[in-house]
């Protein structure tokens, strides 16, 4: 392993324990009476990143994004290159808003509507054109499914979208996506489980949605 390799392996535990001490990591202790994390994908998981608690921290976030940049430079573009930075609602709008100052773009972000086809996250606010060029960022990757259908939506009014992918907090276990290369502040591979197969689920463990059961995933059981 590279010098730069491992300077970069500390920089990325060190924002681990940041995140930690800010309640942003939950990790399940494996006491049935306690909850786990049931998934955006419908999936169920023992541990949950909440990039909420990391962004109600702006000069963390500010911090956290430029170590991103500055280390992974070579695989991000640079100044002037990119037209605009986008991020899905609500997680990514004020990574993406943090990234286009340090690029000096504009920002904008997809919110999710439903279709026929299921829920799709679309741009209802903001003119991107065909040929614009664009960054795509995330808060934290699961399994990529709202990362795909915000690249969707880019590609389908004809931008051009960069193929690396910013993300606080990489949890799929996966480098990259559709090709894009995903880069990481923190690579923490999270087992995931559909429902049949969930071994909490067998200890009667409930699963449910980690934002808005914050307290109850962390309380005393």
């Amino acid at each position: 392993m590279s010098e730069e390799e491992m300077s970069w392996e500390s920089i990325s535990a060190t924002w681990r324990t940041k995140f930690s001490e800010v309640g942003a990591l939950w990790i399940h202790d494996g006491n049935p009476k306690r909850p786990h994390a049931l998934l955006t994908s419908g999936n169920h998981s023992n541990g949950f990143f909440n990039a909420s608690k990391v962004i109600t921290y702006p000069s963390m976030l500010e911090e956290a994004c430029a170590d991103i940049l500055h280390h992974h430079a070579d695989d991000l573009p640079v100044r002037n290159e990119m037209a605009w930075v986008v991020g899905s609602a609500f997680g990514a709008i004020t990574i993406a808003h943090t990234i286009a100052l340090y690029y000096g773009t504009k920002t904008a972000f997809t919110e999710p509507v439903m279709t026929d086809e299921g829920k799709q996250m679309q741009l209802k606010r903001f003119d991107i054109v065909a040929g614009d060029k664009v960054l795509v960022v995330e808060d934290v990757m699961t399994t990529g499914g709202t990362t795909r259908k915000t690249i969707a939506q880019l590609e389908e009014v004809g931008a051009d979208v960069y193929p690396a992918i910013v993300v606080l907090v990489n949890r799929s276990g996966i480098t990259e996506l559709d090709g894009r290369k995903i880069i990481a502040l923190i690579d923490y591979p999270m087992p995931m489980w559909i429902p049949d197969e969930c071994p909490l689920c067998e200890q009667d463990s409930e699963a449910i949605r980690p934002k808005g059961n914050w307290a109850a995933l962390n309380a005393s059981y």
